[in-house]
C-alpha cells in the first residue's frame, strides 16, 4: 500500500512539471502560443521576451529533481530546492505575465489551465516531499 500511495505522489510530481512544458505550446491569452510570443518580441523587446520561456525552464527544473528523487530518495531536500526554483521561474511568470492580461482571464485559452494545473501538481508534490519524514536507523 505504501508503495503504491508513494508512486502516486511521484506520478503528481512527473505530471505537473510535464504540463508545465506543454503549455508553453499552447495558447495561453491569445492565439500564439509562448514560444511564438517569444520568438516575436525576441526582434522587438529582448528584454521582455524571455519572460515567456519561463514556464518551459520551470517545468524542466521541476523535471530535473523528480527525477532526483527517483534515482535516489536521499537527495529529496536538493530536489525540493531545485523545484522551488523552478516554482519561483513560475510565480515570476505568472506575476508579470498575468498582471498584464489581467482583463483577458476571461478568455483564456488551454495552455493558462495546463500551467495552473502544473504549478498546483508541483506544489502538492512538494508539500508531500516536505511532510514525508524519513526512518532514522539507530546504531
Amino acid at each position: 500500500m505504501e508503495l503504491k500511495k508513494r508512486f502516486n505522489i511521484l506520478l503528481f510530481g512527473l505530471i505537473g512539471p510535464i504540463l508545465l512544458i506543454i503549455s508553453e505550446f499552447y495558447p495561453w491569452f491569445s492565439s500564439e502560443n509562448l514560444i511564438e510570443l517569444f520568438i516575436l518580441l525576441t526582434s522587438v523587446q529582448i528584454e521582455n521576451s524571455f519572460l515567456f520561456l519561463f514556464p518551459l525552464i520551470s517545468g524542466i527544473l521541476c523535471l530535473l529533481a523528480i527525477f532526483l528523487i527517483i534515482y535516489k530518495t536521499e537527495f529529496r531536500i536538493r530536489a525540493v530546492i531545485l523545484s522551488f526554483v523552478g516554482l519561483g521561474f513560475q510565480l515570476i511568470f505568472f506575476i508579470d505575465y498575468i498582471s498584464q492580461v489581467i482583463e483577458f482571464l476571461p478568455d483564456a485559452y488551454l495552455g493558462f489551465y495546463l500551467g495552473v494545473i502544473g504549478f498546483l501538481l508541483i506544489i502538492v508534490n512538494l508539500i508531500y516531499l516536505l511532510s514525508k519524514t524519513e526512518k532514522i536507523s539507530g546504531g
